[in-house]
């Protein structure tokens, strides 16, 4: 029978994967073009059109 790792190396592991997750996710952001990243400072303006 297997023995389970120990509660510290699981918590390690689980706080590396996610730092791991949090880099790839900034990294697709900054990939994506500047009017995909920004578009929430987009303000609508009457009439249709849109501004910084």
């Amino acid at each position: 029978m297997k023995r389970k790792p120990p509660r510290n190396a699981k918590l390690r592991a689980l706080k590396k994967e996610s730092e791991r997750a949090l880099v790839d996710m900034v990294r697709r952001q900054l990939a994506l073009p500047f009017e995909k990243r920004m578009n929430f400072l987009r303000v609508r303006l009457p009439g249709g059109g849109s501004t910084l």
